[in-house]
């Protein structure tokens, strides 16, 4: 596939917003505290579910004005919350947790305030609460993830006055004038991850069952297909260069097997990083947001370092599997209606004739 020249890499890295320090501080702020203090309560596991709630209500990136900001916070904490129940509802059923999962990726396809967010709860809280290793989840267990989405209700409220305080201070303007991007629904965008996600789910089924990481491939094809071609071709190349750093500071945090503190604090840190430049560049989401991911949805347990390079390699057969949809196989019909329709109309010439 060609790349664009407004693909090249001083493109990626270009800036394209501001960052968001205060806004990250105390979103990252929020996170450490979900994870360390049922850790000091002899609770950790407890901890995973909490700061996956709040991480999958918080990212990629939360509006600065209130009324979208609310509007965005509360329709991501519906979708963790529904992909939370249908997970537990699809226990032992694994066809069923296949159906949910696309379903999940073409609403979130659907409806832009939720994006990505309901296909990634259904594969990561499948992931947490145990069922590839065959534990059976109880709805019990869903009371976390929604106190976990509501920590980020109260951190953003917390950043918003504290920096409508600083503003007044300053007699500066606030910055609750922010007009949120929209987009019409497109329907050929929700067949396209559809299909990418069926095909991402199948080829992740038939992986081996001993194989740590093999759900990447799902949330790989989730965070790349984008509405349209050229956003697609961007995110591709943003992804392939992001992820591939990113698997070396998970392959380090995991071979390392630090204390719980130490990679609580790692952690944090690169959340701050995370949430703080994604509007500045995907790109740096894309190094920095892969280890947090998979800390979270995996604390307090520490697999092999090598599931960095196995989530990178789950990256790259996403990448293909998103090229095959929107590039390859839209590409290969348009040329089999080119040459069906040229060779009617040679027909058609042909029996004119006299």
């Amino acid at each position: 596939m060609r790349v664009a020249a407004g693909a090249a890499l001083p493109t990626l890295l270009r800036p394209v917003g501001r960052p968001r320090w205060g806004m990250a501080a105390a979103l990252a702020a929020t996170l450490g505290l979900l994870l360390i203090a049922p850790h000091l309560l002899g609770r950790p596991a407890l901890g995973s579910a909490l700061a996956l709630g709040f991480v999958l209500t918080a990212v990629p990136s939360l509006p600065t004005a209130w009324r979208p900001a609310l509007a965005t916070m509360s329709a991501r904490a519906a979708a963790v919350l529904v992909g939370g129940a249908l997970v537990v509802a699809c226990a032992d059923r694994p066809v069923a947790l296949a159906v949910v999962t696309v379903g999940a990726a073409v609403t979130g396809a659907l409806i832009d305030r939720v994006g990505a967010t309901a296909g990634l709860a259904v594969v990561l809280i499948a992931i947490d609460t145990g069922i590839a290793g065959g534990a059976r989840p109880w709805l019990s267990d869903l009371p976390a993830y929604a106190v976990g989405a509501a920590a980020v209700f109260a951190a953003w409220a917390a950043w918003w006055a504290g920096a409508r305080a600083v503003a007044a201070l300053g007699n500066r303007q606030s910055t609750d004038r922010e007009v949120p991007a929209t987009r019409s629904v497109d329907r050929t965008h929700a067949v396209r991850v559809a299909v990418a996600v069926a095909v991402a789910v199948a080829l992740a089924g038939w992986l081996p069952d001993d194989l740590v990481g093999g759900h990447w491939l799902v949330t790989s094809v989730l965070l790349t297909i984008q509405p349209g071609r050229p956003a697609t071709r961007v995110r591709l190349v943003q992804r392939l260069c992001g992820n591939t750093a990113g698997a070396v500071l998970a392959a380090a945090l995991l071979g390392a097997h630090p204390a719980v503190p130490v990679a609580v604090a790692v952690t944090v840190l690169l959340f701050l990083l995370a949430v703080a430049l994604r509007p500045v560049n995907y790109t740096w989401w894309a190094v920095t947001g892969p280890p947090v991911l998979l800390v979270v949805s995996e604390y307090p347990q520490w697999f092999p370092w090598y599931e960095g390079g196995v989530r990178l390699a789950m990256n790259l057969l996403g990448a293909a599997i998103v090229v095959l949809v929107v590039f390859v196989a839209p590409g290969a019909w348009s040329h089999f209606r080119r040459r069906a329709d040229s060779d009617s109309v040679y027909k058609i010439q042909c029996k004119e004739v006299p």
